[in-house]
C-alpha cells in the first residue's frame, strides 16, 4: 500500500486485486485503502460496501475455477490438512494424530491421507502422505485447520471439521482486534452462523475424533458470495479496461 499511495499521488492509476479483510479486523484500513487504491477488485460480495473511498467491485472468488464438485465419495478415506506453516502446524498436527489414531480405533477400515507441503512432517505408517487438495474431494470428511483450504473443501462438497491453534499471546491479541466476527472457519464466516464444526484454541482429540464420525453426508454450505466461475477472466478484463480508460 505505501507503493500505491505514492504512485497515486503521483497521478499513477492505483488497481488492488484481493480486499484485505477489513470486516474482520482494523476496519479503519479501509480509508487507508482508499487514499492508495483508484480501484480495488474483490473476492466477496459484502466486501465492496466497505470502501466508501474507492471504486470497488465484486468480480467473484477464482477458487470456484479451481475446483468442481466431487462425483464420487470413498466413506473409509479422511483427510488431514494441518497447514503450511511450521509453527502452526506444530501446534496442530500432533492432535489430528490422535484424532485420527481415535476414529482408526472406533473404524479399523478408515484410511488417511494427509496433504501439506512440509516435507519433514512426522507422519504415522498408517497415514498416507498426498500432493494436493484435488486428492481429498473424494474423502468422506477432512479434519483441517482454517483458511482457504476450507473454502475449497466447500466448492468439492466435502464435509470438514475446522481446528485451529495459535499461540496464546497471538490469540489474546487477535480477540482485541478482531471485531463482529465470531468463527474461524470462512463457510461460517459466510453464512454468519456455524454450518462447519469448528474448534479453536482448545483441540481436544476425542472431540476433534467425534465430530467428524458425527459429520453429515453433505454439509449445507451457502458458497453465493464467492459468485459464478470466470472470476481470473472478468478480473483481466476489468483491468484491461481501466487501463483503456487511463
Amino acid at each position: 500500500l505505501p507503493l500505491a499511495k505514492k504512485a497515486k499521488a503521483a497521478g499513477i492509476p492505483t488497481i488492488g486485486w484481493v480486499s484485505p479483510q477489513v470486516w474482520a479486523w482494523r476496519p479503519n484500513r479501509a480509508k487507508t485503502i482508499g487514499k492508495a487504491l483508484d480501484h480495488l477488485l474483490c473476492l466477496f460480495d459484502f466486501e465492496p460496501p466497505l470502501f466508501d473511498e474507492t471504486d470497488a467491485q465484486w468480480l467473484g472468488h477464482p477458487v470456484i475455477d479451481r475446483y468442481t464438485k466431487r462425483r464420487r465419495v470413498d466413506p473409509t478415506l479422511i483427510g488431514l490438512t494441518p497447514g503450511s506453516r511450521r509453527a502452526e502446524v506444530d501446534r496442530i498436527w500432533p492432535r489430528f494424530v490422535a484424532a485420527a489414531a481415535e476414529i482408526r480405533k472406533r473404524k479399523p477400515e478408515t484410511k488417511f491421507k494427509v496433504v501439506s507441503p512440509i516435507e519433514n512432517l512426522d507422519v504415522p505408517l498408517w497415514i498416507q502422505r498426498g500432493s494436493t487438495v484435488s486428492e481429498l474431494s473424494e474423502a468422506r470428511a477432512v479434519l483441517t485447520k482454517s483458511g482457504t483450504i476450507t473454502l475449497e473443501l466447500a466448492v468439492m462438497g466435502v464435509p470438514q471439521v475446522v481446528a485451529h491453534r495459535v499461540h496464546p499471546v497471538t490469540y489474546g491479541i487477535g480477540r482485541q482486534m478482531i471485531r463482529g466476527i465470531h468463527h474461524i472457519a470462512m463457510p461460517n464466516i459466510l453464512a454468519g452462523k456455524e454450518v462447519v464444526p469448528e474448534f479453536i484454541q482448545h483441540l481436544d482429540p476425542m472431540e476433534l475424533a467425534e465430530a467428524i464420525l458425527a459429520l453429515p453426508d453433505v454439509q449445507d454450505v451457502d458458497l453465493s458470495s464467492l459468485g459464478q466461475p470466470g472470476a481470473i477472466d472478468r478480473t483481466a478484463q476489468r483491468v484491461l479496461e481501466w487501463m483503456g480508460e487511463a
